[in-house]
């Protein structure tokens, strides 16, 4: 993990820490990966689970790096992790009222950073994924949203007027967002104005956790056709290093 199919170019990268600060002044630690070499590239804003940043979303920012994008992941957490469900909902209580905030200023920060070619993509694990639908209704300047297992419920009825391209990813399995949720999610995207350019997708085998560091071969195939369809979303919507984004915006 990640698992791909792919004749891409592979970067070389940087990566380390830094500070984002949002419009209240809140310093928010991030993990930060980039391509090394100098050109301009599509941004990213990678988002956690509630566990907290751990080693898949890490490894996930140096995958998505090392095809040529610019990561950031704000550490919702500051620094914090979970290993139990219960300290997780304890960290969602804690930040219920910075999450976003600290979404939305990494997300400003990639769209004004000089090394970044102006198209950015929110994408995000769980929770994190239920913040990038958000991103995705809030925000009209974004060129992507891409949520793994992520909680659609609070923004059911936004979407039909979102101007972002939305890839919900789900497991057949997936034990938290109820089958019938996810069918009237795939029904307004149907309905919106970018009908067109969203996509739900449901992998056969697939649990809430689509990605594992896990060597177990249906596993590493669940992660590989999520990465799959990533790839090929983010192409179709961002510039890549050898294909500028064709404007599909009304």
């Amino acid at each position: 993990m990640p698992i791909h199919d792919s004749n891409r170019v592979e970067f070389a990268i940087d990566s380390g820490y830094i500070e984002i600060v949002t419009d209240s002044g809140k310093k928010v630690p991030a993990y930060w990966a980039h391509p090394r070499i100098g050109h301009r590239f599509s941004g990213i804003c990678l988002l956690h689970d509630w566990w907290g940043m751990d080693t898949i979303s890490r490894m996930l920012a140096n995958f998505f790096a090392q095809m040529g994008y610019y990561v950031i992941e704000p550490d919702l957490f500051n620094g914090k992790t979970a290993k139990t469900p219960q300290q997780a909902m304890k960290l969602l209580e804690q930040t219920q009222k910075t999450r976003y905030e600290a979404v939305n200023a990494t997300l400003s920060v990639l769209e004004s950073h000089h090394r970044i070619n102006t198209t950015v993509a929110a994408i995000g694990l769980g929770m994190g994924g239920t913040l990038a639908f958000e991103a995705a209704v809030r925000r009209d300047d974004l060129e992507a949203a891409i949520s793994y297992a992520g909680f659609p419920q609070q923004f059911l009825g936004q979407f039909l007027k979102t101007n972002t391209p939305v890839l919900a990813i789900y497991g057949s399995q997936e034990p938290y967002t109820k089958p019938k949720v996810i069918h009237h999610l795939k029904h307004e995207l149907a309905q919106s104005i970018l009908k067109d350019q969203h996509e739900v997708t449901i992998i056969e085998g697939g649990t809430h956790q689509l990605f594992s560091i896990e060597k177990e071969p249906s596993k590493r195939l669940i992660s590989k056709i999520a990465i799959n369809q990533t790839l090929a979303f983010l192409e179709k919507h961002l510039e890549t290093p050898d294909k500028p984004r064709k404007s599909t915006k009304y």
